[in-house]
Formats: structure tokens, C-alpha cells, sequence
């Protein structure tokens, strides 16, 4: 049993203490600290929530007229003998851009101004074998008319004479039997009936003569009016015959005039923007020899965009846009809007061809990009844009809030889960 007066604790509580109690310490302002806190907390929770982020897909272009540049190319293999055009100058349709000659020098001199002399001497021929047959064609016309007027007189004079032979005979037939009924009443000879005899036999020769003579001129005026009709016939068919043969011979030329030389022509009123030969320089079949821009022409963007990213892109998107020639950190970027989207890729080599870049190794679609403006506000003044200028575009491919793309596997996972 303790008998002590006062508890233990007691006696302890009123020792000396070498250590004091603990004691919290706290600052005038921790109330503004704490503030701080909940506000920076309550403004990342808003940003979460209502802050977005926007994916973009970037991609090359290029500027083009919307008609597209005319591109002047060689038709054959050949040698740049003229070359008046100037990057730079304006030209109307029709004005000469360049000559490509594919003469070949031989032993026997040029080749094609040979050929080109013998063709041209052949044309000449048949040229005169042309006129010459128009005159004999004429010729022989009058004469053929003449010779059926001659032969229907003819015809007529020995209508005349046979019908007077006929009645001769019908005279001398009546008067050969008045003298054969004198001679049986004894008033006429046997002598005057044989003379009267001998006159009917002479005009029945006669008669037959002219007969005969009537026959070969029907014949003579039949076979000269059948002449007369085939005579155009025969012109026509020996005319077209030479032209056929001059036609043949014209083309000749014509081929050997475009294989000799080939002057190149600006297609439309326009402005040469590039010159990518010199005169002198050999040029290969369907190189291009020049470029132009048409007058009046607004550009537009068109881009390259992979597979990958077409499946975002609509007509109508804006699209952000970086001009080289214009550095956007100085003066700005540009926009447009998608105008329209080739319904089909487009292979490497063909992106190749309109693009120029040969590193392409899938492919891609074009897009096309109108402009909103086709100037730049450039140190105080609207510089125009240029055609053939690179640029850098960004299409607005998805824009979402944060929390949506923090959430975004949690769905997914959710989703396949479900499935």
C-alpha cells in the first residue's frame, strides 16, 4: 500500500523540466500563402477543364496559278537555235518562245534541207501536172461539144438525104410501072423499062449508102456524147488521184519541217516566269523549255498531304500558312481554306512530276488551298505574291480540352473492356 501524500504524477508534474512543451508556430500571413495555394489549384483545375489543345498536321506546298503554270516543253529531240523570250516578259498568244532544230549534218550536207528540196520539187510537179489538167480537161470539153454539134448536123443532113432517096425510090418504083403497062400496050421499049430499071436499082444503091452513112454517124454522135459525159468522170478521178499524190507529198513536208525545226509558241497572253534553257543547249523530247504565267491569274496553295492525315482534312478547313519567301516570325502567317481534295492518291512518280521532289517514297494527296489574300504586308506596303514560292502549311486536324486527351486512354481502355 503506498502512503505517500500525493501521486507519483503529481511529484513529477511539478518537477523541473528540462524540455518544454511542444508548441505550434504560426506566421501572421499564413493565410495568404494558403490563398495562393487554393488559387494556383483552382486555376490549374479550370485550365484542365476549360483550356484546349489543337493537333495540327504540317505539310509542303507550293504556289500555283488556279489554272495552273503553262509549261512550254520540246516536242522532239533537238538543238535550241533561237531563244527570244525573257524571263520576265510579257507576251501575247502566239509569240514566239523558242526554235528547236533536229537537223542532221551528213557527208551529203544538211539532211532535211535535202529532203526538204526534193519534196518541194516533187509538190511542184504535181502542182503543174494539176494546172495542166484543168486546161486539157477544158479542152477536151469544147472539143468533145464541138464534135457532137458537128456529128448532129451531121445526123440531120443525112435525115434530109435519106428521106429524099426514099421518095426518089417511090418516084422511080410509080414511074417503073407506068413504063412496064406502056411497054404491055406497045407504047415503051424493053429499052426504056430496063433504063427505068437500072434508075430504081442506082437509087436503092443510093439509099443504102446513106442508110449505112446514117448508121455510122448515130454511132460516131453516141460514142462522143458518151465521152462527153465520162470526161468529167475521168477528170475528177485523175484530179483527185494527183491531189491524193500532192496531199501525201504536202504531209511529207510538214513532217520534215517538224522534225527540221519546231518554233515553240506562247499557248496564251501571259508572263514568262522561268527561261530552263539556253540557246545552243540540246533539249530532249518533252523537256520543258520554258514556264509562263498567265495574266490575271490568282494563285493558289496546293499541297502534298500523306494518307495518314487525309482522313481529317474537309473542304472548307482553314489552314495556317508559312510563305519561305515571307518569313513568318517577321511577317506573319497567312491563311486560306481548303478548296478542294483529289479523290484519288497519287503515285511517287507523279508527285515527283508536279512537285519536283524525287525523295518521295509513298503516296499522297493534293489538296488545294485557297488564299485569303494574295498580297503580304510586307515593311509598310502589299508585296504580291510570287508563283513557284514554297510554303509550310498547318491543317487543324482535331482540337480538344485537356482533360478530354488526359481521359482519352481511360476511354479507350473502357472501350475495348466493353467489347
Amino acid at each position: 500500500m503506498n502512503n505517500d501524500l500525493f501521486r507519483q504524477e503529481a511529484l513529477d508534474a511539478k518537477k523541473t523540466k528540462v524540455l518544454g512543451s511542444v508548441a505550434l508556430y504560426c506566421p501572421p500571413f499564413r493565410w495568404v500563402v494558403i490563398t495562393l495555394i487554393g488559387l494556383l489549384v483552382a486555376v490549374m483545375i479550370a485550365f484542365c477543364i476549360f483550356g484546349t489543345y489543337t493537333k495540327r498536321e504540317s505539310a509542303q506546298g507550293v504556289l500555283v496559278p488556279e489554272n495552273g503554270m503553262m509549261t512550254i516543253t520540246a516536242m522532239s529531240t533537238g538543238t535550241v537555235i533561237a531563244l527570244p523570250a525573257r524571263e520576265g516578259e510579257s507576251l501575247q498568244k502566239g509569240s514566239l518562245i523558242a526554235t528547236v532544230s533536229s537537223e542532221i549534218s551528213t557527208r551529203y550536207g544538211q539532211t532535211r534541207e535535202a529532203i526538204a528540196a526534193q519534196l518541194e520539187f516533187q509538190q511542184a510537179g504535181l502542182k503543174n501536172q494539176l494546172t495542166n489538167l484543168e486546161q486539157l480537161h477544158t479542152e477536151t470539153l469544147k472539143s468533145l461539144e464541138e464534135k457532137v454539134s458537128l456529128l448532129g448536123q451531121q445526123s440531120a443532113e443525112l435525115e434530109t438525104i435519106f428521106r429524099q432517096r426514099t421518095q426518089q425510090i417511090q418516084l422511080s418504083r410509080t414511074q417503073l410501072n407506068k413504063m412496064s403497062a406502056m411497054r404491055k400496050e406497045g407504047y415503051a421499049s424493053n429499052t426504056q423499062v430496063e433504063q427505068q430499071q437500072n434508075e430504081l436499082l442506082d437509087a436503092s444503091v443510093r439509099l443504102q449508102d446513106v442508110a449505112r452513112q446514117r448508121i455510122d454517124i448515130r454511132q460516131q454522135l453516141a460514142q462522143a456524147r458518151q465521152q462527153l459525159r465520162e470526161q468529167p468522170l475521168s477528170y475528177n478521178q485523175q484530179k483527185n488521184e494527183l491531189q491524193q499524190k500532192l496531199s501525201g507529198i504536202t504531209q511529207s513536208i510538214m513532217e520534215n519541217e517538224s522534225r527540221r525545226s519546231i518554233e515553240l509558241h506562247a499557248p496564251e497572253n501571259g508572263t514568262v516566269s522561268a527561261v530552263l534553257v539556253k540557246q545552243g543547249q540540246i533539249v530532249t523530247s518533252g523537256q520543258t523549255v520554258a514556264m509562263m504565267l498567265p495574266d490575271n491569274a490568282r494563285l493558289q496553295a496546293r499541297i502534298m498531304l500523306s494518307s495518314r492525315a487525309i482522313g481529317f482534312i474537309r473542304p472548307g478547313q482553314r489552314v495556317v500558312l508559312r510563305y519561305q519567301p515571307f518569313p513568318w516570325q517577321k511577317f506573319g502567317q497567312q491563311y486560306g481554306t481548303v478548296l478542294e481534295i483529289s479523290k484519288s492518291a497519287l503515285s511517287p512518280q507523279e508527285v515527283a512530276s508536279l512537285t519536283g521532289d524525287g525523295q518521295v517514297k509513298e503516296s499522297m494527296y493534293q489538296v488545294k488551298v485557297a488564299l485569303d489574300k494574295q498580297t503580304v504586308q510586307a515593311y509598310g506596303r502589299q508585296s504580291s505574291l510570287h508563283a513557284g514560292s514554297a510554303l509550310e502549311a498547318d491543317f487543324i486536324v482535331d482540337k480538344r480540352r485537356l482533360y478530354e486527351w488526359v481521359l482519352e486512354p481511360l476511354n479507350a481502355l473502357g472501350k475495348m473492356t466493353s467489347l
